[in-house]
C-alpha cells in the first residue's frame, strides 16, 4: 500500500513525487495521471533560475531540457520586452542567463518520464507512475483513503494514507473534500497557436527570442516563439470575464481583429513574418489569481500543491516556477512527517510558506498592474486596479 497517491503529473506532481522518493527511506508513492502528451499546453515560460530547482528535484532534469532545447523542442528566451507602462518598447535581458519558451506537453512528458525511470532503476519500486483517469475519494474507517481510478475502462481501488492534489486550477480533489476556491482577481486568457514557414537559414523568419508583452486598452498581450521548424508563435490577450472584449476574442476572425488593432508589435512579428492562425484557435482558460480556502489538512492527510493550492496571474510568469518549488518543498517535508515522528507539523509548515508566496506575489501584481497609468477611464484597468487594491 503506497503511503502517498498524487493525483496529477505535471510539474507541482511530479516535482512532489521526485522529491518524496529523495527524501524518504522505506515508504512508497505512487503518482495518478492521464495527461495526453500530444495536446496542445499553454504555460511555457520557464525562467532561468528553474536549472537549479529542476537539478534539486531529479539531477537528470538539466541535461534532459538542455538536449531538448538542442533539437528544436523548446526555444531558449533572451529576455522580456515590453510596452506596458509606456508605449514604447522596455527590454529586460536576462542576466543570470536565458529562460526558456517549452513545449509545455513534452517538458511534462519528460518530468513523467522521470517518474516512470525512477521506479524501473529501484528495485524497491518505492515510485511508480500509473497512467488512469481520477474519479473520487473516500476516508475509510481507518482513517486512510480509498481512490477510485479509471485504467483501460475498468474501475480500480488505491488506497493510501496521504493523498495529494496536483490537478491543477480545477483542484478536482480538495475540492471534493470540502476546499473552496477562492477567485479574488478573475482573468480569462484567449490564445492561440500561429504558424509560418520553416525557416532552414538561422537568418530567415521569425528570430525574436524575447517574451513580448503589451498592454491594450482592453487588457494585456504577450507573444513567444516556440519552435523554428516551422516557425510557431503563441499569442494570448488576456482580460476581465465582464469585459466587452470577450465576445470578440472567442471567434478567430475577432482574436485577429483584436490583435490587429490593439498590438503595434506583436501584430508586425505576426504579419512580417507571414504567419496564420492555426485550426481550432482561438482557445480560452481561466488565467487570474486563485487560491484554496484551505491548502492541506493533516488530521485528514491531504494536500495541494502547484496551481490547484494557488495559482497566478500569467503576468507574473512565475507559476511553473513555483509549482516546482512548492512540490520540492511539500514531497521533503511530506517524507520527513510520515518516517519521522518528531518531525514539525506539516500543515503548519505549508500554510506558513503557502502564505508568504502569496503575499509576495500579491505585491507585485499590485504594483504592476498599478503602474500602467496610460488607459485611465478604461473598464479593464480601472476594475484589475481597484480588484488589486
Amino acid at each position: 500500500v503506497p503511503s502517498v497517491i498524487i493525483i496529477g503529473g505535471g510539474p507541482a506532481g511530479c516535482a512532489t513525487a521526485l522529491s518524496y522518493f529523495k527524501h524518504s527511506h522505506h515508504t512508497r508513492c505512487l503518482v495518478i495521471d492521464n495527461a495526453d502528451p500530444n495536446a496542445f499546453k499553454i504555460g511555457e515560460s520557464l525562467p532561468p533560475e528553474a536549472t537549479r530547482v529542476l537539478h534539486h528535484i531529479h539531477p537528470s532534469l538539466p541535461i534532459q531540457l538542455r538536449d531538448a532545447v538542442q533539437t528544436g523542442t523548446h526555444c531558449v528566451c533572451t529576455g522580456n520586452t515590453s510596452s506596458w507602462a509606456t508605449s514604447s518598447m522596455e527590454e529586460r535581458h536576462a542576466i543570470i542567463g536565458h529562460g526558456l519558451h517549452l513545449n509545455r506537453s513534452a517538458f511534462d512528458e519528460v518530468l513523467r518520464g522521470t517518474v516512470d525511470s525512477v521506479e524501473k532503476t529501484n528495485r524497491d519500486r518505492r515510485l511508480a507512475l500509473c497512467k488512469g483517469t481520477f474519479r473520487s475519494v473516500h476516508r475509510m474507517e481507518d482513517q486512510q483513503w480509498n481512490i477510485e481510478v479509471e485504467l483501460d475502462g475498468k474501475q480500480i481501488t488505491f488506497t493510501a494514507k496521504w493523498i495529494i492534489d496536483a490537478t491543477g486550477r480545477k483542484a478536482a480533489v480538495a475540492t471534493k473534500l470540502g476546499a473552496r476556491t477562492v477567485s479574488p482577481n478573475p482573468l480569462l486568457g484567449f490564445y492561440a497557436l500561429f504558424t509560418g514557414p520553416s525557416a532552414s537559414d538561422a537568418a530567415d523568419g521569425d528570430n525574436d527570442n524575447r517574451t513580448l508583452i503589451e498592454a491594450t486598452p482592453d487588457g494585456w498581450l504577450y507573444s513567444s516563439l516556440l519552435s523554428r521548424n516551422p516557425c510557431t508563435r503563441i499569442v494570448a490577450f488576456h482580460t476581465l470575464p465582464t469585459h466587452p472584449s470577450v465576445k470578440r476574442a472567442r471567434k478567430k476572425e475577432g482574436f485577429i481583429d483584436l490583435l490587429q488593432e490593439a498590438s503595434n508589435h506583436i501584430w508586425n512579428i505576426i504579419e512580417t513574418c507571414d504567419y496564420t492562425i492555426d485550426e481550432g484557435y482561438p482557445r480560452c482558460t481561466a488565467a487570474g489569481s486563485s487560491y484554496l480556502d484551505n491548502i492541506c489538512n493533516e488530521e485528514e492527510r491531504w494536500i495541494a500543491v502547484g496551481d490547484a493550492a494557488m495559482a497566478f496571474d500569467p503576468l507574473s510568469s512565475q507559476g511553473m516556477m513555483t509549482s516546482l518549488e512548492m512540490g520540492f518543498y511539500v514531497g521533503s517535508l511530506l517524507a520527513k512527517g510520515i518516517e519521522d515522528p518528531a518531525a514539525p507539523s506539516v500543515e503548519q509548515s505549508l500554510k506558513e510558506i503557502y502564505m508568504l508566496v502569496r503575499e509576495e506575489y500579491e505585491r507585485h501584481r499590485d504594483y504592476y498592474y498599478g503602474i500602467v497609468e496610460r488607459f485611465q477611464g478604461q473598464p479593464f484597468w480601472e476594475n484589475v486596479i481597484n480588484k488589486a487594491e
